[in-house]
């Protein structure tokens, strides 16, 4: 525990050790599951504290979803607008404009020390649009229409995307029955770990991964 230690010197450091105090029970629990160490969590703690201060809505529990769309894009490299609402949904469940302080936390580590196991069920998650455990070929195109650029007609896209969907179907398909069930797609990202952001991209960049670690810690570990 670092009580006594001031983590951020733009913070004044009672108002510091005052909230490290009033979440240390949360960070214990926390520390216990997640790829980051006591400190660490502090200091990802005050972060969160510092957006949630800076929330236009005052009487709001936690920081907006808009807050986290601006984090993702501007410190995670995660620009896909199309996937923001289906990322924020595999965390915080429910229909409100908050992020809890723990799923905060849960998410970075995923985003940022999660092994591949863990990124298979997340981005597994992520992609099964309709919540049946499956990813059919218009939910594959539903994530598809807007990454695939055409220069020339709308018809043109359309049959790129198409010409993707059955790329990708041949890939992940495993049993052959039309769709893409949780094992075909772990079984196929375990042996092509390439394809595990195949319908979009949910994950950070490992540029972008190492540059927010450093912002909390010198610990890079492996990415």
């Amino acid at each position: 525990m670092s009580f006594g230690v001031n983590l951020d010197a733009s913070m004044d450091s009672m108002e510091e050790t005052r909230f490290k105090k009033k979440h240390s029970d949360l960070i214990i629990k926390l520390v216990k599951k997640l790829h980051f160490t006591y400190t660490e969590l502090e200091c990802i703690f005050i972060i969160y504290y510092k957006l949630q201060k800076d929330n236009t809505d005052k009487n709001a529990t936690g920081i907006s979803k808009n807050q986290l769309r601006d984090v993702l894009h501007s410190g995670l490299d995660m620009t896909d607008d199309a996937l923001m609402d289906r990322i924020f949904a595999v965390f915080e469940k429910g229909p409100g404009t908050t992020v809890s302080m723990e799923t905060w936390a849960t998410a970075l580590s995923l985003w940022l020390r999660g092994t591949l196991e863990e990124k298979i069920d997340y981005c597994f998650s992520v992609y099964d649009l309709l919540g049946d455990g499956l990813i059919g070929r218009e939910t594959m195109f539903y994530f598809l229409r807007t990454s695939l650029i055409s220069q020339s007609s709308e018809d043109d896209a359309e049959e790129s995307v198409k010409d993707m969907i059955e790329v990708i179907t041949k890939k992940m398909d495993v049993d052959r029955d039309g769709k893409i069930s949780y094992n075909d797609y772990k079984v196929t990202v375990l042996q092509q770990p390439m394809m595990l952001e195949a319908l979009g991209q949910c994950l950070p960049t490992r540029e972008a991964i190492h540059t927010f670690i450093t912002t909390f810690t010198p610990r890079i570990g492996k990415m």
